[in-house]
């Protein structure tokens, strides 16, 4: 099972058609501020099941901040991260990510990209897909790959989208 991750897109929703079209995943995985772009891509790739919560600038929105998932016998906890202090640490994800009892933690609004393994748990920020929003990190995405084992990572989007094309 091949899972595409995205956070942070901040309304810019090309990026994230032309990675859904690249990889073709079995899963989106949306970890908000702008959960309204979510919605559209749920709207534009009915085949592909989508998952997603709130972040910080979906003020109005009804949907949950986070999630536990249970996707091939593994459990993934989501959420934007805000709400944990993530740019601060790591540690309050953490800490309700083991409660959940996740294996993968999955977070964004740093709009940093960050793959570690933590108390045996794996934490992932793809960073933010949104070409336009603030600060200075690249557009990147998540991947994760579901077989016997687990892998997860991210990429860099201008990159991996030049790679296509080469």
């Amino acid at each position: 099972m091949k899972i595409i991750v995205f956070s942070d897109s901040h309304q810019d929703i090309e990026p994230m058609v032309n990675v859904v079209k690249a990889f073709s995943p079995d899963m989106i995985i949306h970890l908000g501020d702008h959960v309204s772009d979510a919605v559209e891509l749920e709207q534009r790739f009915v085949k592909i099941p989508i998952e997603y919560v709130k972040g910080n600038c979906d003020l109005n929105s009804f949907i949950s901040s986070s999630k536990t998932l249970n996707i091939k016998n593994k459990t993934i906890f989501i959420a934007h991260g805000d709400e944990y202090g993530v740019r601060s640490g790591t540690s309050g994800i953490i800490k309700e990510g083991k409660k959940r009892g996740a294996a993968i933690i999955l977070f964004g609004h740093t709009h940093q990209p960050v793959m570690k393994t933590k108390h045996g748990i794996t934490l992932m920020n793809p960073g933010r897909i949104g070409r336009h929003a603030r600060g200075f990190w690249q557009p990147s995405f998540g991947v994760i790959e579901i077989t016997e084992e687990v892998e997860c990572y991210t990429l860099d989007y201008e990159f991996y989208m030049k790679s296509k094309t080469d």
